[in-house]
């Protein structure tokens, strides 16, 4: 009934609408209502279902439980295999067991290859359609050569179902045999969009033990949701008009208002992504389950290494557990590296055992991101940047020495973290023109026709960002700053305010509602924009 309702209306369920509070607020009554768990699992796989109909269509919905079915049977073949390793080896001595074990590994080994081949087909067919633009269809009978069906968030899901096959296979993980809880976890409707990425095997047994509703916890939920529908509609949808026409027609803009759109993009997709993580997690916190952090004050970072470590947690994390580390870890590849640490010493050990899977690692994610050449560049750029710092640390270590530079100083290290929020920027224009061609005439523009009058002569309210709006992000970026500073400095804002008294409270609560309803970025004549993170 509430899906017709929203249909009927042409309302979208994107985190930022109302159209997905009024389907979250009928979720959580009907949630809150029944107390069994196994029916508020029910509850869940149907809000998924609904959900993922609603915004990807009849076809993305074929797709997803198609994979979801793949995935199951491949997974269900190796615990077979397992199963029948553990039945026949119980009397076996440890030894024996693990020369048993490879056997066994080696016959699971075939099913693994065959769910990664088919899941990973799929998102390599929807990435080949869309660098060869492929006009996009919403149901498989309007599917034809030459066009494509782009299943919501299919980056996300693809990585955590392959992450799931690949710890059955190693057996980091017991098999799944429930293939609804399986669907439950793959089309969870709070991470698919935008994720994070999640660990099935950590969502499982929360889905398998739901907590019961709790206040502290749902005010807690709602706070961070308050929080994300600011760093969105406040922030994000207001200052995201400028960058996007800057880079659209570059030659239009002197040199000066280049880099203005540099900052605000950078900021812009902070307050975007990070925002739609806080919706998220906040309403995923409301009904007692804890999804992993995806965001942890990037811009304090002082190195890009660091700061690939705070932005995009779950996909960092994803490549260093499946990709990375399964590289460093082989047997002949930790005997070359002994054999450098023991010849050379440890730094150059370090530099040999990283440099292949980390620049592996960034051909990946540039190529997750995106098919185009572009992607292609920006995930060298970052595996380059990240590769030479750990080249060069020692020499630089030395040289800081040698100057006698005070590097614990906070002047030091606001001078590194604007040097690695300046390298982020440049990151970002490879791609925010849509070519490489777009990058090199915005980075020219950057510097040939600065034309610096243009910050007082009130040509910057002309670029679809008023006067007044100038000032309000302006307020919201300052707040943005503040709540980061405060949270790197471990000062948990949440707890913060629940701690006083019900009617400061509420006051906080309600008052931060009303901003975000008065000052927010929405309404009949504007087209909200949708999270940047939500086409992957």
């Amino acid at each position: 009934m509430v899906i017709k309702f929203l249909t009927d209306r042409g309302i979208t369920l994107s985190y930022h609408t109302i159209g997905f509070i009024v389907f979250f607020a009928a979720f959580l009554l009907v949630y809150c209502i029944m107390h069994s768990g196994l029916i508020r699992r029910g509850i869940i796989l149907a809000a998924n279902l609904a959900f993922y109909y609603f915004m990807g269509g009849t076809g993305a919905l074929v797709i997803v439980v198609g994979t979801s079915l793949v995935v199951y049977a491949a997974a269900a073949l190796m615990g077979s295999v397992y199963l029948q390793f553990e039945r026949t080896s119980a009397d076996m001595k440890n030894r024996e067991k693990k020369i048993y074990l490879k056997q066994y590994k080696q016959r699971s080994l075939v099913f693994l290859v065959f769910g990664i081949i088919l899941v990973l087909g799929i998102l390599v067919y929807v990435k080949a359609g869309r660098m060869l633009h492929f006009p996009k269809v919403t149901s498989i009978s309007d599917l034809r050569p030459g066009k494509i069906l782009v299943p919501l968030g299919i980056s996300y899901y693809t990585f955590s179902c392959i992450g799931y096959l690949l710890d059955v296979y190693w057996r980091k993980a017991k098999t799944e045999w429930n293939y609804f809880n399986l669907l439950l976890c793959m089309t969870y409707f709070l991470s698919i969009v935008e994720g994070p990425i999640c660990n099935y095997r950590k969502l499982f047994s929360q889905l398998k033990e739901l907590p019961p509703m709790n206040y502290e916890r749902v005010c807690f939920g709602f706070q961070r949701m308050i929080w994300g529908f600011f760093k969105k509609l406040v922030i994000a949808d207001r200052i995201a008009v400028y960058p996007a026409a800057a880079f659209a027609s570059p030659g239009r803009y002197a040199g000066v208002e280049l880099v203005i759109g540099m900052i605000l993009n950078v900021l812009c997709l902070y307050a975007d992504f990070s925002g739609c993580m806080d919706i998220a997690l906040g309403a995923s916190e409301v009904i007692g389950i804890e999804l992993e952090e995806n965001f942890r004050q990037p811009f304090f970072a002082e190195t890009a290494a660091e700061f690939w470590r705070r932005w995009h947690i779950t996909l960092g994390g994803w490549f260093r557990d499946y990709v990375y580390m399964p590289i460093v870890m082989k047997p002949e590849r930790m005997k070359r590296v002994a054999a450098v640490r023991k010849n050379r010493g440890p730094h150059a050990a370090q530099v040999v055992q990283g440099t292949f899977p980390l620049l592996l690692v960034w051909i990946m994610t540039g190529l997750w991101h995106g098919t185009g050449l572009d992607y292609l560049v920006w995930g060298l750029y970052w595996g380059f940047l990240i590769i030479l710092g750990m080249i060069t640390e020692p020499l630089f270590t030395k040289i800081e020495s040698a100057c006698g530079m005070r590097t614990e100083t906070a002047g030091w290290r606001v001078f590194r973290r604007v040097r690695t929020f300046i390298l982020f920027g440049i990151g970002r224009m490879i791609t925010a023109g849509g070519s490489l061609e777009a990058f090199l005439l915005i980075m020219r523009r950057m510097f040939s026709e600065l034309r610096l009058w243009v910050l007082f002569d009130g040509s910057l309210y002309t670029h679809g960002v008023d006067q007044k709006d100038w000032y309000a992000a302006l307020f919201g970026l300052i707040l943005l700053w503040i709540v980061d500073l405060l949270h790197e400095k471990n000062i948990r804002l949440r707890k913060t305010i629940a701690a006083q008294p019900l009617l400061i409270r509420w006051s906080v609560y309600i008052g931060a509602v009303l901003f975000i309803l008065v000052f927010g970025v929405y309404g009949n004549t504007f087209d909200a924009t949708s999270f940047a993170y939500a086409v992957f």
